[in-house]
Parts: C-alpha cells; sequence; structure tokens
C-alpha cells in the first residue's frame, strides 16, 4: 500500500516536542497511524548564538534544511501533508517558493495541503515586541524575518499565491496544493488578519497561539486536522499540462451576439427557506439597468477597475457611474476614485486583498437611474507575467456572501433601504469559468443566505451582455425553480 506522511513543522524558538500531545493523540486514532507516517522536522532556532562558529540560520538555510530532509526520507510517500505552527508556515512558504524559482514544480506534485496554524503571514508587533524583551533576541535572523512587511517573506508569499495557491497545471514554475489557514481564537501574538493572511480557506480554532495546536476536551482540533487529512488522501493529483486549453476568455465567448438594448426576463419566484424571493435576468448594457439598488462588478484582487473604454462589467459599471460633460467627456471618475479611497483607508492600495472582499462606493450618475450602490468583489487574480487570469471558485462563493453583509451593514449604518441586488456571472469573461459553472456557484451561496435570512424583502438580479449567456441564464433559472417546486411540494 502506497504511504502518506504529515510532516510537522515547529515555530521561532521551539522543537518537535511542541507537537508532543498532539502526536499522542493522532497516534492513538483508528485510521491515521494506518494511513500516515508522522514526521517531525526540526531546525536550529535559538535565541542567540554566543559561540563564533556558529550562526543562526534564516529562512532560507531552514528551507533548504526542509528538502535536504524529504530527500532523506527513507520511504518514498506518494503523498505529503505538512502541518506547520507559527514560523513554520513561513518555512514550508519559503520551501516551497525556492522550488518553485528552481523550476522544480513537478517534485511538488505528491505535497496534497499544507495547514498552517497560527502562521504570521503579515509578521506580528506584538510578537516582536515579545521578542525583543528576550536576552539576545535582537539581530537574530529568524526573528528579523517575523517583523511585519518582510520584504523576503512577501517575496515568498506572492510567489506561493500565484504558483501554488493559484496554480491551475504543475509544470516546472507552478504546482497546485491546497493550503488551510487557522487563526488561534484567543491569540494576541498573531492577529487573526496576519494569520489568515491573503489565503482563501482559512477557519478560527478555540485557543491561543500555543494552545491552539493542543488538543482540547472538545475536539475541535483534531476533527478539523482530520478533515484535512481526509482531503489529501482523495485530493487529485495535478494534471501536467493544459496545452491547447483556453486561458483568457473561452473562444466562444468573442464571437457572441452581444445586446444592444435592455431585454429582461422575469419575475421568476423561487422558494427560500420560509418565503419566496423574486429573481430577474437583464441583458444589455449595464448602464441602462433602473431601479435596482446594488449593482455588484468583478474585480481583480488588487480592485483596480477596467478602463473605460473596456467592454467587461468593470469597465461598463465605470463609465456609467462617471459623471461626464457635456461633449462626454469624464468630469468625475466615481467609482475609479472611491475604489482608490476604499484601498486607502483599508491600507491595502498597491497591494492584494483576499480573494472575496468586497468594496462598496457610490452609484455616481447611475444614482439618476435608481442605482444606489456599486460593490466591488475581488475575484480574479491576473498571473504574473503573463495577460492571463486565473479565478479559485471559492471567491465567487465567498464574494456573494460578502455582497450580503456590505449590503446588510449598510442597511444598519448608513440607514439604505437596499433591497436589490444585481449579480453578473462572477469569473465567466477572462477567468476561465463556464458561465454553468459560476452561476451554480453564486446560487448555492445565495439559497444559504437568503434561507438564513429573516428579511425576506431581497429581490435577485442577473446580469448577462451577451444573448447566449442571457438565454443560458434563463434555462437554468427556469430549472431551479422548478428544482426547488419539487423539493416543496409545489405544483
Amino acid at each position: 500500500m502506497d504511504r502518506a506522511a504529515i510532516v510537522f513543522v515547529h515555530g521561532l524558538f521551539s522543537s518537535s516536542e511542541t507537537w508532543r500531545d498532539l502526536r499522542a493523540q493522532l497516534s492513538g486514532m483508528p485510521g491515521i497511524a494506518q494511513e500516515f507516517d508522522l514526521l517531525f522536522f526540526d531546525y536550529a532556532t535559538p535565541r542567540s548564538s554566543i559561540s563564533p562558529l556558529r550562526k543562526i540560520p534564516n529562512l532560507d538555510t531552514v528551507a533548504e534544511s526542509l528538502r535536504s530532509y524529504l530527500d532523506g526520507q527513507p520511504v518514498s510517500h506518494q503523498r505529503l501533508v505538512f502541518v506547520t505552527h507559527s514560523q513554520g508556515g513561513l518555512v514550508v512558504q519559503r520551501y516551497l517558493s525556492r522550488m518553485l524559482a528552481e523550476g522544480r514544480g513537478w517534485e511538488l506534485a505528491r505535497i496534497r495541503r499544507v495547514v498552517m496554524f497560527a502562521c504570521p503571514n503579515n509578521g506580528s508587533e506584538l510578537f516582536l515586541l515579545l521578542r525583543r524583551s528576550l536576552m539576545g533576541v535582537i539581530g537574530n535572523n529568524q526573528e528579523r524575518e517575523l517583523r511585519p512587511l518582510q520584504a523576503s517573506v512577501q517575496e515568498a508569499q506572492r510567489r506561493v499565491m500565484t504558483g501554488i495557491v493559484h496554480a491551475r497545471y504543475v509544470s516546472s514554475d507552478r504546482c497546485p496544493i491546497p493550503f488551510m489557514s487557522y487563526a488561534g481564537e484567543s491569540d494576541n501574538v498573531v492577529s487573526h488578519s496576519s494569520a489568515v493572511g491573503v489565503f482563501p480557506e482559512a477557519a478560527v480554532l478555540p485557543g491561543d497561539h500555543f494552545s491552539v495546536i493542543k488538543p482540547g476536551p472538545d475536539g475541535r482540533l483534531v476533527r478539523a486536522l482530520r478533515g484535512n487529512l481526509d482531503k489529501a488522501l482523495l485530493e487529485p493529483f495535478p494534471e501536467e499540462s493544459v496545452s491547447g486549453a483556453p486561458t483568457h476568455a473561452h473562444s466562444g465567448a468573442r464571437s457572441e451576439e452581444f445586446l444592444a438594448e435592455h431585454e429582461m426576463f422575469g419575475p421568476v419566484v423561487v422558494r427560500t427557506g420560509d418565503s419566496t424571493t423574486p429573481f430577474f435576468i437583464h441583458g444589455g448594457p449595464l448602464e441602462q439597468l433602473r431601479g435596482i439598488d446594488v449593482i455588484a462588478s468583478s474585480e481583480n484582487i488588487y480592485l483596480q477597475m477596467s478602463q473605460f473604454f473596456k467592454s467587461s462589467t468593470s469597465g461598463s459599471l465605470r463609465r456609467a457611474a462617471a459623471v461626464k460633460g457635456a461633449g462626454g467627456e469624464i468630469l468625475e471618475d466615481v467609482a475609479g476614485d472611491s475604489l482608490i479611497a476604499w484601498l486607502r483607508t483599508n491600507a491595502r492600495y498597491g497591494l492584494p486583498v483576499r480573494e472575496g472582499t468586497v468594496a462598496p462606493t457610490p452609484s455616481g450618475a447611475l444614482a439618476e437611474r435608481g442605482v444606489h450602490r456599486i460593490y466591488h468583489a475581488a475575484v480574479v487574480t491576473p498571473v504574473d507575467g503573463t495577460g492571463e487570469y486565473i479565478v479559485n471558485p471559492h471567491a465567487i462563493t465567498r464574494a456573494t456572501h460578502n455582497i450580503f453583509e456590505v449590503a446588510r451593514r449598510e442597511r444598519r449604518e448608513l440607514g439604505l433601504h437596499l433591497s436589490s441586488i444585481c449579480l453578473p456571472l462572477f469569473g465567466s469573461g477572462r477567468g476561465d469559468i463556464t458561465p454553468d459553472r459560476s452561476f451554480d456557484l453564486v446560487w448555492g451561496a445565495l439559497m444559504s443566505e437568503l434561507s438564513d435570512d429573516s428579511d425576506s424583502s431581497w429581490s435577485i438580479h442577473f446580469a448577462a451582455r451577451r444573448r447566449r449567456s442571457f438565454d443560458r441564464l434563463r434555462e437554468r433559472l427556469l430549472a431551479k425553480q422548478a428544482e426547488h417546486d419539487a423539493e416543496h411540494g409545489m405544483a
């Protein structure tokens, strides 16, 4: 039987002893011992070194040591899962980054998951103060890289996000590997935002910075880890090539007929929880929409809108929201400027935001048509050095959920009477997601939001600029209505 292995990587000023309690529990669990070997990578991480013959290794050196450790294993495991604590997550990220930089992406294909606990992806100010209070810590190579916004850490993370997390196939410089980040509920050493970083999959577990990896009586840590291990055993190995596959918009999309004038289909009433929700489909130019409170726009993870001349949803909304002069010239770029202001306020200008983030802006000139807000959803990730884009399906569902969260907050805090939301088919333009797949992802998130919402006043609108997409949306919506009617015994 082919063996799998869990590789545990500890954090700063620690050792493999930090995994003692978890190791004891996992070793006694049915299935774990039969399916996984437990491997514990140790590396030097002293507080200080007074010997002139010894130095404290930096993360690059530790990453090389990790590679030697894996290469030197007596058993060649078919599947590997990395489980890390604190700085250990940065060690694994540095290892993966260096492997990609050396063109060794194919060698990473057996790694089927990375699970990080309390990893300081964005550094930690508090931990910095604590470290500096310890004798001899100042000047420690590893401590220095845990400070906020370290260039070496950010560069490794950038390569990991592009070449690992968002990769869709394996090659010399990329290999898809799922990441899962956990923050400690009471962790005052590594904040929630730092533990999550820009990784798309994240959750919170009980405990502080150190107890988050200690099994508790509630069993949440072990259940969470076991869930990740089960997924790693089932995770398919990545494809080696996508030669000939489309990397931008689907080839047929370029020749589809654009709808020159607004068309609407609906309402289609669907039962959602204890109430019903009307759904509509709109075809044609977005600037012709009227009486919809919120229009959502698909943006990249830098939340940069498309240029005015682009035919994309983002470019069309930017153009429609702008205040124009008598000759059509742009006097005020309302949506674009407001989005930049949001990024500056949230200290993300020039930096990526987490996938699924939703930034609200005023609607500008669209207010004259009864549109109150534009919600910018970060769902598209540019691929460095190319004109290609990729979309993580989780970004679509997370963005849909966040749109409702923002709308409810703006209702409450700004007193806005928001009841109608218009959604595009996220990722179905240049994101290489089919319209049907996008619709299914959005629909699943919509059913969750609408079924759990005690306020039944929402109406949902879908936007399509092309005839084929408009017709396909109509077919899918009617099919969903029939499914829900059958589930609720309605004729």
